[in-house]
């Protein structure tokens, strides 16, 4: 019963490497922000590796933390790391809105874009 239950997890679960650094959470987490890059993902794209078994993206890690924390959680931050234009475009590459930025990070990241 506990392997049944491991497989069908796996099964549910998606890997993503970001700019070399592996990602993993649920294909459901993925679905709760629409019509965005993450939400869409399937197998016939051209950055799926099926012999890692994982999606392949170079982009910036550190912002993709923020974006991945985004989906699990429903509250965008701004990392203070980066410039708020590079945030911008990586917000834009995965097809999320820059107004969603939460109000503690809002002032900072406006300042610096």
């Amino acid at each position: 019963m506990n392997n049944l239950l491991n497989m069908m997890d796996a099964e549910n679960r998606v890997v993503l490497n970001v700019g070399g650094i592996r990602h993993e959470t649920y294909k459901a987490t993925l679905k709760k922000i629409p019509a965005t890059r993450l939400s869409r993902l399937t197998e016939q794209l051209g950055n799926y590796d099926p012999v890692l078994n994982e999606y392949f993206f170079d982009r910036h890690p550190g912002v993709f933390a923020q974006v991945l924390n985004y989906y699990r959680t429903g509250k965008l931050h701004y990392p203070t790391d980066v410039c708020g234009p590079l945030f911008e475009e990586e917000l834009e590459f995965w097809g999320l809105d820059a107004n969603q930025v939460e109000p503690c990070c809002w002032m900072t990241y406006t300042q610096l874009i």
